[in-house]
């Protein structure tokens, strides 16, 4: 979806500025205009993300049956075109940490001094991805490979999954796109202005890529710049 902002073309509408007198400079009067350039995109992939935790007594038990749950997971992904296992992060065998969100599912927490005989806690998260174009069949499939990693019998093992969405890799994948509308818009203004009497100065161009979810597997993504109207240094007067 391409738009060329009414500000831009607001901006071309406007009397340009007269010089001053007597070889003086040409005012600058347009203060920047803040334009928006942006395309409605797909979403890359649908992505869960898998919270483990394991408890015990002894850390090396522990870290190993957690390495063990993670092996598994892994294989599950593996050569599988448009499916991926990412590992977000991995915590060996420690004592819980104290509250926070995620310390309540690694089994609540322990004292500031944790005595030698408290149990240990190894956790990891995983976004788990697949072909956002199969939709509900891509749902049921990372649902069935997320299943059965841990001992559900086991009160010492936990493993929590989130709700399943659509989501895009990066927005900054779309920048070259953006640009290209940026430069059309440019060059566009340009054709409007008296040859010689002003430029245009470009900012922005640097900044983030923005998104916003428009629902289901639409995003949009837009970059925002500001143009200057710039007048030149006026050479010697002439008659």
């Amino acid at each position: 979806m391409r738009v060329l902002s009414a500000a831009l073309l607001t901006a071309l509408s406007l009397p340009l500025p007269t010089t001053v007198l007597a070889g003086g400079d040409y005012p600058s009067t347009e203060a920047p205009r803040a334009q928006r350039v942006q395309v409605e995109v797909e979403a890359d992939f649908l992505e869960t993300t898998v919270e483990l935790s394991i408890k015990g007594k002894d850390r090396t038990t522990v870290d190993a049956r957690l390495e063990a749950i993670l092996v598994s997971l892994r294989k599950r992904f593996e050569n599988q075109d448009g499916w991926e296992a990412v590992q977000l992060e991995r915590t060996f065998a420690a004592p819980p940490r104290k509250s926070t969100a995620r310390s309540s599912f690694s089994f609540g927490d322990l004292d500031e001094d944790p005595k030698p005989d408290d149990p240990v806690v190894a956790t990891a998260r995983y976004a788990l991805r697949g072909p956002a174009e199969n939709g509900l069949k891509t749902v049921e499939i990372l649902r069935a490979k997320a299943s059965d990693l841990t001992n559900s019998k086991s009160e010492d093992e936990r493993c929590r999954l989130s709700p399943i969405a659509y989501a895009l890799a990066s927005a900054n994948d779309h920048r070259d796109e953006l640009l290209d509308q940026i430069k059309e818009d440019v060059a566009n203004a340009k054709g409007h202005l008296p040859e010689g009497e002003m430029r245009l100065e470009i900012a922005g161009l640097a900044d983030p890529v923005q998104v916003r979810h428009l629902g289901g597997n639409r995003y949009v993504v837009w970059m925002t710049y500001r143009l200057t109207f710039e007048s030149p240094k006026a050479g010697k007067s002439t008659k």
